[in-house]
């Protein structure tokens, strides 16, 4: 990584942290205004393009990846989600999966060239969900926290469910005979869950220790939760497992020790992951959309603007029969379902990485539908969360809870 791009990197943040608050009331997202930055950075010759996997950048997006997988993996335990899991679990284990399909599905429809495997990859990268992308979707307190809070824990959880969906599939897409699926399941997921639950239960277990002996500082938690989310990723990583799956299983074991006597743990984790994740959409813009514009072909412009509509809303839809919620909810579920940061590592890190024959093409896919998502979900989220709050607010309830 170099020290120009550091510069700019740490001016970007500066500058749009003065801006913040008089930024959140308009179309213009974070995720949007560091991916418009580096898109100018590359087209005007400030920052020159570098290839992302040799140059230390992919490490950076990595870690960033982690980060967010292990903080949301310790929300898992959070109290509103126990006491009403019903949409969120459905949004999971009904609309991801048929989302997926319906996507490798749409895949070979447009691009009759991409085989099933390479067509399931892309649709897997494309499933998980980023709230960052339409922040006001799920900070509209106006909006009912029953909504907000499904869409929030889809969106944290739904990207370490991809992961091994995704690793079988590259595994599926590489090997041609099944030595390298006992591989996946007894390296890469073995080692990822032995080092996520071992380190994740062993640093949870000193920190209760700590805290009850009074010898830990209340900062001094939050820092400790990052270190040992990077930590699990690196162990599990360098030991050849899934530092991926590690982060992800670790934060669950660490958040259902530390959380019920540290519930303030993981706040500086996620205030440095929006950092990072800033910095991310700012390297998607500059090393991978800008010297790509030639990836916005007809095909990938109609995929993506169907990956976000009828691939995510008829699943969504489809998850929610029985629920007795309204048109305009689902929709609402439906459409605010943003492409972002898990969908762009995945493709960088995990497709590039390996020898899949039709990598290019997947990357190509991903690139385009999550310009599109960032743009089209940037812009409507505002909006969008404020009609919707005010569509709610004039109902009739029929029940206290229903939406």
């Amino acid at each position: 990584m170099t020290a120009s791009f550091l510069i700019y990197a740490a001016v970007a943040l500066f500058a749009y942290g003065l801006l913040s608050k008089r930024l959140a009331s308009t179309p213009l997202s974070g995720p949007m205004v560091f991916v418009g930055l580096g898109v100018v950075a590359y087209a005007s010759g400030i920052l020159e393009p570098i290839r992302v996997i040799s140059s230390g950048i992919a490490e950076v997006l990595e870690l960033t990846l982690a980060l967010l997988l292990f903080t949301d993996a310790t929300k898992v335990q959070v109290r509103s989600w126990n006491a009403d899991m019903d949409l969120p679990t459905r949004l999971l284990t009904i609309g991801m999966p048929l989302t997926i399909v319906l996507g490798a599905f749409v895949a070979m429809l447009v691009f009759p060239s991409i085989g099933l495997i390479a067509a399931l990859i892309a649709a897997t990268i494309l499933a998980p969900t980023d709230a960052a992308l339409g922040n006001a979707v799920v900070t509209n307190k106006r909006v009912p926290i029953r909504i907000r809070e499904a869409l929030g824990i889809e969106s944290g959880l739904n990207d370490g469910i991809a992961l091994p969906i995704l690793l079988f599939l590259l595994t599926l897409g590489e090997e041609a005979e099944g030595a390298g699926l006992w591989r996946l399941f007894f390296e890469e997921i073995g080692i990822g869950l032995l080092v996520g639950i071992g380190l994740g239960a062993g640093a949870a277990l000193a920190i209760r220790f700590a805290v009850g002996k009074s010898w830990i500082a209340h900062s001094w938690v939050g820092i400790s939760t990052v270190a040992v989310a990077f930590c699990v990723y690196l162990v599990a990583d360098d030991m050849g497992g899934s530092g991926f799956i590690a982060a992800y299983v670790g934060g669950i074991t660490f958040g259902r020790s530390v959380e019920p006597v540290e519930p303030s743990s993981g706040e500086f984790g996620m205030d440095l992951g929006t950092i990072f994740t800033m910095v991310s959409f700012l390297i998607f813009g500059v090393y991978i959309l800008g010297p790509n514009l030639d990836f916005f072909t007809a095909e990938a412009v109609l995929y993506g603007i169907l990956s976000l509509t009828v691939i995510r809303m008829i699943p969504v839809a489809i998850s929610m029969i029985g629920t007795e919620l309204r048109p305009p909810t689902v929709a609402y579920l439906g459409w605010f379902g943003p492409r972002g940061l898990a969908s762009i590592i995945f493709a960088g890190v995990l497709v590039e990485g390996t020898s899949l024959g039709e990598s290019e093409l997947v990357v190509s896919i991903v690139v385009v539908t999550v310009t599109l998502s960032v743009v089209l979900h940037g812009t409507t989220a505002p909006w969008g969360a404020e009609r919707y709050a005010k569509w709610y607010n004039e109902q009739d309830r029929v029940t206290d809870d229903a939406a």
